[in-house]
């Protein structure tokens, strides 16, 4: 069975879904959809404080709308020397010293809150989650599962959804996607 965001306790995020919902222009919905099961990792807060001021100025509307609701969760200290070694394992010559920080710091810790179900696109973070049995879907099914429940239009699912993908992913594939979280709905 695929993990569904809207009957989760909690819901934490890579920074990757909110930069795909910005781009989709459903930032608002997401949120609406959420609420206050959405929680994030101070490293993700991080990284979204870092884009909204480049890259994508969109998501300054997190800001505006004070959510995700309450602090950015922190690791625990005996979780810190684990996400220490990850990144060192991980990370290429060269990398940007906060590569990868959001994924895994979002992968230890689901695994440590239980009940979690985490939304995550990068490759990293989903090996991660698998191995530690963290409940995951990614940005195109919490799309697709928000079409189904009506908390996004078609339209803007798709929106969402093709921001969400690889270029050769289209229309064909999120119709199928929303038929999936349907049937499993």
């Amino acid at each position: 069975m695929i993990p569904v965001a809207r009957t989760a306790a909690r819901v934490l995020l890579d920074t990757s879904p909110f930069i795909s919902f910005a781009q989709g222009g459903a930032l608002f919905q997401l949120a609406g959809y959420l609420g206050d099961r959405a929680a994030i990792v101070l490293d993700v807060a991080e990284e979204l404080r870092r884009n909204s001021a480049g890259r994508f100025p969109e998501l300054k509307t997190l800001n505006m709308l004070r959510w995700p609701s309450g602090e950015p969760l922190a690791l625990p200290p005996d979780l810190l020397a684990d996400a220490t070694d990850l990144r060192r394992l991980h990370s290429a010559p060269g990398a940007h010293e906060a590569a990868n920080r959001g994924e895994i710091a979002t992968a230890l810790l689901a695994g440590r809150l239980g009940g979690a179900v985490v939304v995550m696109d990068d490759d990293l973070g989903k090996r991660l989650c698998q191995t530690r049995g963290v409940p995951r879907i990614s940005t195109a099914q919490l799309v697709a599962e928000m079409v189904v429940a009506e908390a996004v239009d078609d339209a803007t699912g798709f929106a969402v959804f093709d921001a969400a993908t690889p270029a050769d992913v289209g229309r064909e594939q999120f119709d199928a996607s929303v038929r999936r979280a349907r049937e499993s709905g």
